[in-house]
C-alpha cells in the first residue's frame, strides 16, 4: 500500500498500482484501453477501475465474438421481424403476388387505351359538329398510333427469381 497517498491527488500509474497491489504493468495495461481518465484523481480511478473488474467478472466484458454474435443476433431478429411484416401484409391482402399485378397492369394499358381512343374519337365528332366539317382521320392516324403505343408499350417481363428482373419489386409475396 502506499503511503502518503491522498485518494483527491492526481493518479499515475505506478502509484495506483501501489495503491491496489498490483504491478505497473498491469496498470499500463489497463491505462492503454482506456479504462482511467487521463489527468483524474485516484478516487476516480478506483471507481473505474473496480467497476471494469466487475464487468468482467459478470462476463460482460466486450469482445469480438461477443460482438459478431450480438451483431449476428440482431440482424436475425430483423429479418424475422420483416418476415412476419410480409406475412401480416400478405394475410390483409397489401401485398400482391406478382401474376396479379402483371395482369393488372395490362389491364390498366388496355383500359388506358381505349379510353384514348375514345377520347380522340370523342373530340373529333365534337369538332365535325361544331363547325359542320368532316374531319379526315388519316393525317391523326401516326400521331394516334404513338400515343397507343406509349400507353401499352410498357411491357411488363419478370424473370425467374435470381435472375434480375425489377429490383425492388418483391417477387417471394
Amino acid at each position: 500500500m502506499a503511503e502518503n497517498l491522498s485518494l483527491d491527488d492526481q493518479a499515475t500509474q505506478s502509484g495506483f498500482a501501489r495503491l491496489v497491489g498490483a504491478t505497473q504493468p498491469a496498470i499500463a495495461k489497463h491505462y492503454k484501453a482506456e479504462v482511467f481518465t487521463v489527468g483524474a484523481s485516484y478516487k476516480v480511478w478506483l471507481h473505474e477501475y473496480y467497476e471494469r473488474l466487475r464487468t468482467e467478472a459478470a462476463g460482460r466484458q466486450a469482445n469480438e465474438a461477443r460482438n459478431r454474435r450480438d451483431m449476428a443476433q440482431a440482424i436475425e431478429s430483423e429479418v424475422n421481424a420483416k418476415l412476419k411484416m410480409r406475412e401480416l401484409y400478405r394475410d390483409d391482402q397489401l401485398i400482391l403476388d406478382v401474376e396479379s399485378t402483371r395482369k393488372a397492369m395490362v389491364e390498366w394499358s388496355t383500359v388506358g387505351k381505349n379510353e384514348f381512343i375514345g377520347a380522340v374519337e370523342s373530340i373529333i365528332i365534337a369538332i365535325e359538329s361544331q363547325y359542320a366539317i368532316t374531319v379526315n382521320r388519316e393525317p391523326l392516324q401516326p400521331n394516334i398510333e404513338a400515343a397507343l403505343r406509349t400507353i401499352g408499350g410498357y411491357e411488363i417481363e419478370f424473370t425467374e427469381a435470381g435472375e434480375g428482373g425489377t429490383p425492388d419489386l418483391d417477387t417471394a409475396a
